[in-house]
């Protein structure tokens, strides 16, 4: 017995010693990631949408959990298809104190974690600051979630190699204002690495955690449908590995609308989510640039020279490992597939917008690229891994240290102005092409 006690301890200590390595390594990713993201974050008042999220959570958990106050379904569909719908339909919630409104019709999980860093008295770099939290737990979900899905030989390397491209990605670096899209990409990742976990081991405890993590992301995004989606055609695909049933099916969708209910119970109650899916199509339908005022070309273009040697990286993986047949890891490429046919129209240069797809395909590389190397000795694996990281890192450092980070200064002098004026509780009128107020500016 006592021979079996050390051998045990024994087989203990290089685990132990091997996830002391891991955390080491997360450590350092993390540090070069606050390094390089905090240089980013703007000092200038809110912003237009910043404002809106901003007054939202002053109203506390309670209205934001149960959208109060809120308008109704009815006048709100009513309203909107007035002739002088935008105009009308804003005079109204606005006078109104809408929440769901001034949260843009997002779901409620995004300021739950805003409200709180609202009561502590930071001001906007501050408060933007803390909520880099989000895309710091992001990268945590990408690093170990690679060692938890990648084979055993490569999953370091691919768990660095997949961090990597997440810290220094445009989409993440540039996307430090106040908005739900990080949080969604959070929600994202978790989800796709528990889906393909869920497929690899056939295990229904992985498929129900993945269910109640894109009920999650449904409480942030409208894009979370393109989540649902992949989690179900995945579902229906790999039937047989859960040995689905109609009972498998319902407690599925139980635990999707029970989390939904807990989290956003306005959702169902009050059909809050049908006001998010109305006001998204009419931006996509009806609206001729509600997003930006580029097109395809300059849109794409801007994506890809943002971050040269990321889409590279994806790119190459994606060619190699459909031609070597290396393990696809095929609901996250759906994810992204799908997702990129989703905001098709979304033509902007923000890189906010695309975080619906790029960490999904930072993951998808990691994993992919990796198992193309194999006929590779481990030490120019390693080589290869290094020289990748040490490009993406540095181009990324070179655009943070080489641009400015208050692009706007003219919105801090208003807000200026109207504090040396005691305008706080007056009209301001400005011309359209100045920038929009921020909260301290509105009356």
């Amino acid at each position: 017995m006592l021979d079996l006690a050390e051998r045990a301890g024994a087989g203990a200590q290089p685990r132990i010693l091997q996830w002391m390595r891991h955390v080491l390594v997360f450590g350092s990713l993390l540090a070069l990631f606050l390094l390089l993201i905090a240089r980013n974050v703007s000092r200038e008042p809110y912003g237009y949408d910043e404002a809106d999220y901003m007054y939202a959570a002053t109203l506390g958990f309670a209205a934001n959990w149960t959208d109060t106050p809120s308008i109704s379904l009815a006048d709100f569909l009513a309203t909107g298809l007035h002739r002088n719908s935008p105009k009308a339909l804003s005079e109204r919630i606005r006078g109104s104190h809408d929440v769901l409104f001034y949260r843009h019709f997002h779901g409620p999980l995004y300021h739950f974690c805003l409200i709180p860093a609202s009561r502590l008295g930071l001001n906007e770099h501050g408060v933007r600051t803390l909520m880099l939290a989000i895309p710091a737990a992001s990268l945590a979900v990408i690093y170990f979630g690679c060692l938890w899905l990648a084979p055993a030989p490569t999953a370091p390397l691919a768990a660095l190699l997949s961090g990597m491209l997440f810290l220094t990605s445009h989409s993440v670096v540039w996307s430090t204002e106040l908005a739900a899209h990080q949080l969604f990409a959070l929600c994202a990742l978790a989800c796709l690495i528990l889906l393909a976990k869920a497929i690899a081991t056939g295990r229904r405890i992985y498929w129900y955690a993945c269910v109640i993590v894109s009920a999650l992301a449904f409480c942030a995004l409208e894009v979370s449908l393109v989540l649902i989606l992949t989690v179900a055609i995945c579902g229906v695909i790999e039937r047989g590995i859960f040995r689905a049933d109609l009972q498998f099916a319902a407690k599925s969708l139980a635990l999707f609308l029970v989390t939904v209910l807990a989290v956003w119970p306005a959702a169902m109650l009050r059909l809050s989510f049908v006001k998010a899916y109305a006001v998204m199509a009419y931006l996509a339908l009806m609206r001729e640039s509600p997003w930006g005022h580029v097109g395809f070309i300059e849109t794409w273009r801007a994506r890809i020279f943002e971050s040269p040697v990321e889409w590279s990286l994806i790119a190459i993986a994606l060619l190699w490992g459909f031609r070597r047949r290396a393990p696809a890891f095929y609901p996250i490429g759906l994810f992204a597939a799908l997702m990129l046919l989703a905001t098709a129209r979304v033509f902007s240069i923000t890189p906010r917008y695309a975080l619906a797809f790029m960490p999904a395909l930072d993951l998808l590389a990691g994993l992919t690229l990796l198992p193309t190397l194999g006929p590779l000795r481990r030490p120019a694996s390693l080589a290869v891994v290094a020289l990748a990281v040490a490009g993406l890192y540095g181009i990324a450092w070179f655009q943070v240290a080489h641009r400015p980070r208050n692009s706007n200064p003219r919105s801090a002098a208003v807000v200026t102005y109207i504090h040396q004026n005691a305008l706080e509780n007056k009209l301001v009128l400005a011309p359209v092409s100045a920038p929009r107020p921020s909260a301290a500016a509105k009356p």
